[in-house]
């Protein structure tokens, strides 16, 4: 039997009842059930105590009475620390009371994600009551997002977690009996019918990436691009590296703050986890290209004089004004869309790939390669592992194809 149908069925059986108590602080009224909670008013000078009914949207069935139980011993749990008592709360003002209490509780960067998700789901409900909404209506936006919005997987499931978590909290307040998003399913077939072709076109190989530092020589981000290369760094930790990153006697560069683009731009004496906070020994050669980086900053310094912006940083722009984080993404862009003998797909975080490409090709053992780039899973290391030897096989299967059969000449 289906669900709506099923809700029919329980209607119809709750409109026989007669009106009356069904349990401590639950009462049934024309076949629904009411839950009462306590309240003091003003009158007259004198405090009165009395009770207020908060429909729970049920049916009154016995199995929905105990539901109607859990939700008052939630709002009266709930009553000094729930996000609302009103039962009647749109739900784009709720989702944003939810926001509002995570903002405390996590870092800018997660905080942005956050909002980033929570607009899709206001969008589609923003029509709706909190107490309206049904794992019906939750699945067909699921749909909503493959067909609609062209989401990948990844980007809906992250979007469901957010409005989980959201229902949960309703839950826990004690304004909905059931969260709707907890058992709603997935569309597996609009996800694979809107599903973007993975291929090998997101990272170099070992020949590409000596192409591309020859086709960047002259850009004035090649060091930036080459540390972030030849390290594995990411975006956010090469632009966050300082001049007190760098140990010019001891041949030492340390990775251990980074700048993040949340809400707001953050600087931050954190990396993105434990195994990120991480020492390279540096060659020769590469301490003369910071030496280099250096006396041009102090030529610019002397250049700009007092409008100078005098900072740590390494990367940044000729007057010391910092790159904004998607800077060196968009100058990445424009070089790949400017050497059409480049792998075109290739974004500026696939330079961390390609550094692990560059260590598999080398035969460097698994491990090693996990903690020169920072992963924190060896399972994260092992994918991409898995992923260039699979370029490299089927580069090495062309070749060898190729010197045994050819097409016919068109010339």
């Amino acid at each position: 039997m289906g669900r709506k149908k099923q809700e029919k069925v329980e209607k119809a059986e709750a409109e026989k009842k007669t009106d009356g108590r069904r349990d401590k602080g639950v009462q049934a009224k024309k076949g629904w059930l009411y839950i009462l909670l306590p309240q003091t008013k003003v009158e007259e000078g004198q405090k009165v105590s009395s009770k207020r009914w908060v429909a729970t949207g049920l049916a009154d069935t016995d199995k929905n009475v105990g539901k109607a139980v859990d939700m008052r011993k939630s709002r009266m749990s709930s009553k000094n620390k729930g996000l609302t008592d009103d039962s009647n709360v749109m739900f784009v003002m709720y989702v944003d009371l939810y926001l509002a209490r995570k903002k405390r509780t996590v870092v800018d960067t997660t905080y942005a994600g956050y909002l980033y998700r929570s607009v899709k789901i206001k969008e589609f409900f923003r029509k709706l009551k909190l107490k309206d909404i049904t794992q019906a209506d939750v699945e067909q936006f699921l749909d909503h997002l493959f067909s609609a919005d062209k989401c990948q997987m990844r980007t809906v499931k992250d979007i469901k977690v957010l409005f989980n978590g959201i229902m949960e909290q309703a839950v826990k307040d004690g304004l909905i009996a059931d969260n709707p998003v907890k058992d709603a399913m997935i569309n597996k077939s609009l996800a694979l019918r809107n599903a973007k072709v993975k291929d090998d076109d997101d990272f170099f190989s070992y020949r590409e990436a000596q192409l591309f530092l020859e086709r960047v020589e002259s850009h004035k981000l090649y060091e930036l691009f080459f540390v972030t290369l030849f390290f594995g760094l990411r975006r956010e930790e090469v632009l966050g590296l300082r001049w007190s990153s760098v140990d010019f006697k001891a041949k030492t560069l340390r990775v251990n703050h980074t700048v993040t683009v949340g809400t707001r731009v953050n600087r931050l004496n954190a990396t993105k986890t434990d195994t990120s906070n991480r020492t390279y020994p540096l060659t020769d050669d590469q301490v003369k290209m910071f030496e280099h980086l250096k006396k041009e900053e102090i030529k610019n310094r002397e250049l700009f004089g007092e409008a100078y912006k005098d900072n740590d940083y390494i990367f940044k722009n000729e007057d010391g004004s910092l790159h904004y984080p998607d800077y060196p993404s968009k100058q990445f862009k424009k070089v790949i869309k400017e050497n059409p003998d480049l792998p075109q797909r290739t974004k500026f975080h696939g330079l961390r790939t390609s550094c692990v490409s560059i260590l598999v090709h080398e035969n460097f053992d698994v491990k090693g390669i996990q903690k020169w780039v920072g992963h924190k899973d060896i399972n994260t290391t092992l994918k991409i592992y898995a992923k260039v030897k699979e370029k490299e096989a089927k580069e090495e299967i062309l070749h060898g194809m190729t010197s045994i059969i050819r097409p016919k000449s068109y010339d």
